[in-house]
């Protein structure tokens, strides 16, 4: 358990986190200890670090809890807009750094692990949302989730090349856009090569027209991903659109030859466009 759970699990009051004194932290202390009696998941180090956190970082602590995202990050919670009244609160960014990396860091890269270890796409959404905050997290924090970002990609871009069926379960979240959209914090040069790389793979199995379906989602996907190379961007749109037009007519290709011929000129537009990214 980490200082925020608890701190929603005692239900103090938000509006008031500037004004807590000394009676105040007292009468924390006491619901803390009662709560540690009947919940093994909070130890001391958590309450201790609460009341530190209470007493030494009030904007730090009520600029967390106060925005939706990062509140409901770190409490595996799903709580509304509307519960959150002031998100705007200005802290400067070295402050929170500081205040994350002293109670946060563990589970930020423990939960960010955990979420995207499962690939579901409300849960990509969810990282790419707290991702747009990682100007308050320690440069080692953003290292170690653009790391685990780029291993999913890679392992990706592995099990393509060596695929040799359709099985493409373990790796469905490459058709996810919000996969493309949380590698776009972390864009740079080698990055695109490996969107490249894998784009030029994914090309391969959709001109094999087998689960096409799947291979569609997949490039359209793509093209949410912002390179760091413009011109990447527009290999991604144009694949997208191309793909795009196919999907439109192909319910009607098993009715129509010129369908058919339709889908096949714009299938071969799909890897000239690829070797041009190369």
């Amino acid at each position: 358990m980490n200082i925020i759970q608890l701190f929603s699990l005692l239900d103090l009051k938000r509006d008031q986190i500037l004004e807590f004194g000394s009676a105040d932290y007292i009468r924390i202390e006491k619901n803390i200890n009662f709560e540690r009696k009947i919940n093994s998941e909070i130890d001391s180090n958590t309450s201790g670090n609460l009341i530190l956190a209470l007493k030494e970082y009030k904007e730090e602590l009520l600029f967390v809890i106060s925005n939706r995202i990062l509140f409901n990050f770190f409490t595996n919670n799903n709580r509304i807009e509307n519960h959150f009244q002031d998100d705007n609160l200005n802290v400067s960014e070295e402050k929170m750094k500081h205040f994350i990396s002293l109670f946060l860091a563990d589970d930020l890269i423990s939960f960010f692990s955990q979420k995207l270890s499962k690939g579901w796409y409300h849960y990509l959404e969810e990282l790419d949302l707290l991702v747009k905050f990682k100007r308050y997290f320690p440069e080692e924090i953003n290292y170690k989730m653009s790391s685990l970002i780029f291993s999913k990609l890679d392992f990706a871009i592995y099990k393509l090349s060596v695929l040799e069926n359709n099985k493409v379960s373990d790796i469905a979240y490459i058709k996810h856009r919000t996969f493309y959209e949380l590698l776009s914090h972390f864009a740079s040069i080698e990055l695109d090569q490996k969107i490249t790389n894998l784009l030029s793979l994914v090309i391969d199995f959709y001109k094999k027209k087998t689960n096409i379906v799947f291979w569609n989602s997949v490039i359209k996907s793509m093209a949410f991903y912002t390179a760091f190379d413009d011109s990447i961007n527009e290999i991604l749109f144009k694949n997208s659109d191309a793909v795009s037009i196919t999907g439109k007519y192909f319910s009607n290709a098993d009715r129509s030859p010129a369908m058919r011929v339709l889908i096949a000129a714009i299938c071969v537009i799909i890897p000239f466009l690829v070797t041009k990214c190369s």
